[in-house]
């Protein structure tokens, strides 16, 4: 007897970020199963998963494949192998895994998972290259002659992520020079690409985002008609604000690659949004589609801006260190995040043991309990007793913010530690009054 094995793979192989992984899923008809770990290596297989029939297994094989290609994820290689009848032996995938091709160019993908960039139009401004290098020159931004990776670089855009740090270096940070301070704004990430005036938007993966992008956004940027620009920021709301400058070069001169020191790529990010009429936030309309976010290079301008993210309830600040390199796709030591973290006391009030999570409530003012947000228990049930989390139990839990403090919904709430010396009666809505956040730019 024989097997029919359906395979998928994808690959996420990004050495900036230190990733060599691939994702493979197998279908054997009404089973299925997933398989992940580092290229070259045997990688690990999920459980066998039963499902009603053929058709629904290959479903939700496809929808976890999916899920990885949203996070970065490429198709590389699919196709159907038949192997010996093998019940429960996993390792009979591997052979199966080797006997496909190396590659598949030519498997369609699915949509809403495809291609890592997607061109979006915009009605084109006129040309104002010249007047951009005319602009840095004035202002004694250094350059270096165009090398070939700087218009055709050999990977694709992918920006660069804060870390966390301990607060005593965080504390440290607020007041040496440095470190340079943004606003935390809790939006959608983007990056900008523009190469040869062709405008490319691409999420945090580095893969084509459309939705929360519209022609406003894209329409100064029209005037970069020659050279490779890449700008990162964040979509707040309507507006999308800059605050990075990954790429920068005309196809001669070069003011800003991946090296360069963060003090330099924002000088020609501030030169850069004058000459295409980019406003500074601060004195920028409501209804700019475009702004550059402010820098706080001092001391006492940091100490400024904590004291306005705290006043305006902002999520937090962003520290950069002033020489730190563009590091795209990683998580680094000289971008960090120093976020305002709010707690409450709460009770569970459902506990969903499949999903490893709980939702969280307090009561009103006539005793009624109000669900407040969901939180994950993975790690925490032998935090909370011989019995683990249950309905009624109390937990000290931090969350950024609320929307609304009168209708509270936590944002990233995270279970603390269980409160045995509280009751659920306790746990109220007065907590969130002072909770809420200023998501306006």
């Amino acid at each position: 007897m024989t097997a029919t094995i359906h395979i998928r793979e994808a690959s996420l192989v990004d050495p900036r970020a230190g990733s060599d992984k691939f994702y493979r899923v197998f279908v054997i008809g009404n089973r299925w199963v997933a398989q992940y770990g580092r290229n070259g290596s045997l990688g690990t297989f999920t459980k066998l998963v039963d499902a009603a029939d053929h058709e629904i297994a290959g479903k939700a094989a496809d929808a976890k494949l999916a899920s990885k290609v949203k996070k970065g994820y490429q198709l590389t290689r699919s196709g159907t192998v038949t192997v010996p009848a093998f019940g429960d032996d996993l390792t009979v995938l591997d052979q199966a895994a080797d006997a496909l091709p190396d590659s598949d160019s030519s498997t369609p993908t699915q949509p809403g998972t495809v291609a890592a960039v997607t061109e979006l139009d915009a009605p084109a401004r006129d040309d104002q290259t010249a007047a951009v290098r005319a602009a840095l020159s004035a202002a004694g931004a250094t350059f270096t002659a165009t090398i070939p990776t700087d218009v055709n670089p050999p990977l694709p855009v992918r920006p660069m992520l804060a870390s966390v740090q301990p607060e005593p270096m965080v504390s440290e940070a607020l007041t040496s020079g440095d470190w340079l301070a943004q606003y935390k704004y809790d939006g959608d990430r983007v990056a900008v690409e523009v190469t040869g005036g062709q405008i490319r938007v691409l999420n945090r993966q580095g893969q084509a985002k459309t939705r929360n992008v519209g022609q406003s956004h894209l329409a100064a940027f029209t005037a970069l008609r020659s050279g490779r620009w890449v700008f990162d920021g964040e979509i707040v709301g309507r507006t999308l604000v800059l605050f990075d400058l990954a790429a920068a070069t005309d196809g001669h001169s070069t003011w800003v690659r991946e090296h360069t020191p963060f003090t330099s790529r924002y000088q020609a990010l501030t030169v850069i949004a004058q000459a295409l009429g980019i406003p500074a936030a601060g004195a920028a309309a409501s209804t700019a589609p475009v702004v550059l976010a402010p820098l706080a290079q001092t001391e006492t301008t940091k100490a400024d801006f904590l004291h306005t993210a705290h006043s305006e309830q902002r999520e937090g600040l962003i520290l950069r260190h002033r020489n730190g390199a563009y590091e795209a796709g990683r998580r680094s030591t000289t971008l960090v995040k120093h976020k305002f973290l709010k707690d409450a006391d709460c009770f569970v009030l459902a506990v969903h043991p499949v999903k490893e999570s709980v939702d969280l409530a307090v009561h009103d003012g006539q005793g009624q309990p109000v669900q407040v947000g969901s939180a994950s228990t993975i790690g925490k049930g032998s935090r909370a007793g011989a019995d683990g989390i249950h309905v009624g139990q109390v937990w000290s839990v931090t969350f950024l913010y609320v929307t609304d403090p009168a209708h509270p919904r936590m944002v990233q709430p995270r279970l603390i530690a269980a409160r045995t010396d509280k009751h659920a009666a306790e746990c109220d809505l007065s907590q969130f009054a002072d909770a809420g956040t200023n998501k306006i730019v």
